[in-house]
């Protein structure tokens, strides 16, 4: 008995100091978590929805408190009328040429249709009431449109192909198949123009000049048909323009546009029937027999309300307001009216516009408004804010030939201005320069910043670092992405140069016409810096173009395009003196789509008024055709030029600028899919190296910098996603040891290589950047989970030794499967769905780095990849440092008073 209870003592007493030890390693282990008082200090989150495609104000509730939106990035979400916040939100599945078909509202329930899934939730709650999977799968190929009907009992799914219609029938409850029909319709293609209603498919096919509707509830479908002249519509041969738009509030009306004319259209089951002329207005929306066309004059906004059965005028329900600065002409109108309380009628108005913007209109006007623009960010710029007057560096404005008097009388005229500069800061007067960018200026270590970010509708917006607010915005209608869905931002000129603005271009192409489209603006303002306007038509459509390292007198880079025909263009036109003196340096390599050719050109050969470009060299790369050429940063610095060894020797980074890594994706019966990955130097067209992946598929994210190249992919063999790390080396002895030349002779670099499992999947990817290069690289990855990671390229690095295998300083052994530390995790709590892209921007401060991840959402935030190693922490007590030195050196003072007492009575003695 005795033995058991000290053996139940011994048990008590591990355990007591198991978890004291616990306690301790808890409290002595430094932590990255983050505070809960920091959550929000540093960073900020918005919240979007899309591109509003369906839109019904929920009448669960009088007034309706909600208005229940899909959107083209399949979300379903509920506004608050109030002030438009989100209430709540579902992100559906991203499946390619999948959207949200359908969304019904009856009662407290909303239904949509995704897919072959029908879902309905409850729209006070948000939760999901039932899921019926449909008994359905597409078959075909080629398909145009698809048009959803839903009744009580039955589905019906409608795809059109080129020449006919297949028609299903599915049960509302199970979902099961009940019938399958095959409609013939040779008259459609893909110029032609079709659009569904709630039970009834309308086409229009203007080289017949006919309309055709087609029930979607009959058993035995066919299409009837009816001349456009019938409605009164214009000669189609005079514009072969069409639009064909749904009505709010009335599932048996249509608008139908050809050219300039509009007509309101009666669908009916003996045909179609004129209701209205709406020439001249852009949305309608009908409630209650009541007709609200809505018409708009620059930003001048005109709801009128008629009644359809009378034909008169409601004058107390009709709206005249102001739309915000830079907003896109509107495209849909939704209408939902209620009683007031003193017994009056009251309208609210949801209108959807051509920048995706939202605005929610009253009889006093825009209640609110949301930049759903931001959901769709595709290029991203971090401009510096300028400094005040007072502190502007005016001595880089001298020449090289100033001279010792020239810079005396210079400097002497620099202090006198920044003193008039303080005198009229301390009278409160500011100079022009100062107005033109407001309350905007630099802080002390340069950490705010404007964020300029151009999006897909083709509005440009300048975003405040410091809360996350639009400043100013840009709307250009005619703007559109290039190919492979891409808009190209460069900052031409910071704010560094006073008395020069800043500027930035956009690089697009034109709606219509396709041709290439420069946006010129002042990034700290929005406004135009060209005396051509804002917005600069080419004139012709674009190959390449990129920005250029060298700058003119006016401290402007210039922007080299080349079009289609291979002839080189520059902006301003002042950049062709720049890129002359620069020519037998400035090289450019273009591959084409759908080709596995990469060809480089130089432009030695070009004369004052003759830019030519001369092809150099041509490289054949196997493997399939070019998905990606991946360069490294313009900006970026490399700080130490080699790395020490275990043995203290040097290996030297093979530090290429001219290296650019490209990507080229093939299929075969054997290996499947295939990747292959080339290192091409774009001077001279030599492959440095080449690495293949076998049975893998993406999507490949790339990130290249310095001498190293880390990249994910899915490997199809294993089904895991998988991060490569490849690093170059010259060896132990630099061969260009002032500056890195490609024509000089060197030997093949050493190529170390390593894979990592990772364990989620990757939807973007970026490295950090700093302003020297000092700071340890970070890996920022945004998984698939909404989070975005960071990891040290130390985890990564290739030349982790194997178990059993010599060590190396500072590098542990290697370890297939990648830990993701919820500490690393940059976005804490925030899920971010739909993540497109992640872009970095160094600040003032070497250890900090500030990170704007975009995408459905938007996140800022900052990153110290080394810790705070140059700054002191907030809880630093400054009062006792300056007591110990007074202290100090108020002993030091005293001790010298008696040391010299003490020597003179010795000497006296």
């Amino acid at each position: 008995m005795s033995l058991v209870k000290m053996t139940g003592q011994g048990r008590m007493a591990a355990r007591l100091i198991f978890v004291s030890l616990s306690l301790v390693l808890s409290v002595l282990t430094p932590s990255q978590a983050l505070y809960e008082d920091q959550i929000g200090k540093f960073d900020w989150v918005q919240q979007h929805v899309g591109v509003v495609e369906h839109a019904v104000f929920d009448e669960s509730t009088i007034p309706a408190r909600r208005i229940i939106v899909a959107t083209a990035q399949n979300v379903i979400a509920a506004l608050s009328t109030k002030n438009g916040e989100i209430v709540w939100r579902h992100v559906m599945e991203n499946n390619e040429g999948e959207g949200i078909d359908l969304l019904v509202s009856k009662g407290s329930e909303v239904t949509i249709v995704l897919g072959n899934l029908l879902r309905t939730w409850d729209s006070v709650s948000a939760a999901l009431l039932e899921e019926i999977p449909l008994d359905y799968s597409s078959s075909l190929s080629g398909v145009l449109m698809r048009a959803v009907s839903l009744t009580e009992n039955e589905v019906v799914l409608a795809e059109l192909v080129p020449g006919s219609l297949a028609m299903t029938t599915l049960d509302r409850s199970s979902g099961a198949a009940l019938d399958h029909a095959t409609v013939a319709a040779p008259w459609l293609h893909e110029k032609t123009t079709c659009q569904s209603v709630e039970r009834t498919l309308v086409c229009v096919e203007l080289s017949l000049g006919l309309i055709f509707t087609l029930p979607l509830t009959a058993a035995s479908p066919s299409f009837a048909s009816s001349p456009l002249a019938s409605l009164g519509m214009d000669d189609p041969s005079s514009n072969p323009q069409i639009s064909l738009e749904k009505v709010a509030g009335a599932p048996d009306h249509m608008v139908i546009q050809v050219g300039s004319s509009r007509k309101l259209v009666h669908i009916h089951p003996d045909g179609l029937h004129m209701v209205r002329d709406l020439t001249g207005t852009r949305a309608s929306a009908i409630v209650e027999g009541v007709l609200y066309s809505l018409t708009q004059s620059g930003r001048i906004v005109t709801i009128e309300a008629i009644e359809l059965e009378k034909g008169g005028e409601i004058g107390e329900q009709g709206v005249v307001v102001e739309l915000p600065f830079q907003s896109g002409s509107v495209l849909s109108l939704h209408v939902y009216r209620f009683e007031r309380r003193d017994g009056g009628m009251a309208l609210r108005a949801f209108v959807t516009c051509s920048d995706h913007a939202l605005h929610l209109l009253s009889n006093a006007g825009v209640v609110w408004s949301r930049e759903e623009a931001l959901s769709s960010v595709l290029a991203a710029e971090a401009v510096d804010l300028p400094i005040d007057g007072a502190n502007i560096n005016y001595h880089e404005q001298l020449t090289p030939i100033t001279g010792l008097v020239g810079s005396f009388v210079h400097r002497v005229k620099t202090q006198c201005t920044q003193i008039a500069h303080w005198v009229s800061a301390l009278l409160g007067n500011k100079d022009s320069f100062e107005e033109s960018f407001g309350t905007l200026t630099r802080d002390q270590l340069n950490l705010r910043k404007l964020l300029v970010v151009a999006t897909s509708s083709g509005k440009i917006l300048g975003i405040d670092s410091w809360n996350g607010d639009v400043v100013w915005s840009i709307y250009v209608s005619s703007l559109s992405p290039l190919q492979g869905n891409k808009l190209l931002l460069y900052s031409q000129r910071t704010s560094a140069h006073f008395p020069h603005h800043p500027q930035c271009v956009v690089v697009g192409r034109h709606k219509v016409t396709g041709e290439g489209l420069l946006v010129v603006f002042n990034p700290i303002s929005g406004v135009s810096v060209d005396e051509r306007g804002v917005i600069i038509s080419l004139g012709y459509h674009l190959t390449q173009a990129f920005l250029m390292h060298q700058s003119d007198e006016q401290y402007l880079k210039p922007l080299l395009l080349v079009d289609t025909t291979l002839t080189p263009h520059m902006f301003p036109a002042s950049g062709e003196s720049v890129l002359l003196k620069h020519k037998d340096v400035t090289f450019l390599h273009m591959a084409q789509p759908g080709s596995n050719v990469l060809t480089g050109y130089s432009m030695r050969f070009s004369q004052p008024g003759a830019l030519t470009l001369t092809e150099v060299w041509r490289v054949s790369l196997g493997g399939g055709p070019i998905t990606g050429v991946y360069g490294k940063l313009a900006s970026e610095k490399v700080h130490s030029p080699g790395r020490v060894l275990a043995d203290r020797s040097v290996l030297y980074k093979y530090v290429n600028p001219n290296l650019a890594v490209v990507i080229t994706q093939g299929y075969d019966h054997i290996t499947k899919n295939s990747m292959t990955l080339y290192l091409v130097d774009t001077v001279t067209g030599a492959v440095i190296e080449s690495v293949s992946h076998k049975k893998v598929s993406g999507p490949i994210h790339m990130v290249h910098s310095e001498n190293w190249v880390v990249y994910t992919l899915f490997n199809d063999k294993y089904r895991r996603f998988e991060v490569t790390s490849l690093e170059l080396y010259e060896g132990l002895s630099q061969a260009n040891a002032s500056a890195f030349s490609s024509f000089s002779g060197h030997s093949t670099p050493l190529l170390e290589r390593q894979a990592y499992i990772m364990p989620l999947g990757v939807q973007a990817t970026a490295h950090t950047t700093t302003e020297k290069g000092i700071t340890t690289k970070f890996i920022l990855f945004a998984l698939q989970s909404g989070g975005v990671v960071q990891m040290s390229k130390w985890l990564l690095d290739p030349r982790r030794p194997v178990t059993g295998g010599p060590r190396e300083e500072g590098l542990v052994p290697y370890v297939p499967e990648l830990r993701l530390l919820p500490q690393e995790t940059i976005t804490y709590n925030h899920t971010l769905p739909r993540i497109t892209g992640i872009y970095t921007a160094p600040t003032g401060l070497e250890s900090a780095c500030l990170v704007l991840v975009h995408g459905l959402d938007l996140f800022y935030t900052r990153v110290f990849p080394s810790k705070m190693f140059d700054l002191l922490k907030d809880d630093f007590d400054h009062y006792l440092i300056v007591g110990a030195l007074s202290a100090l050196l108020a002993a030091a003072v005293i001790t010298r008073k008696l040391a010299q007492k003490k020597a003179l009575k010795q000497a006296w003695k």
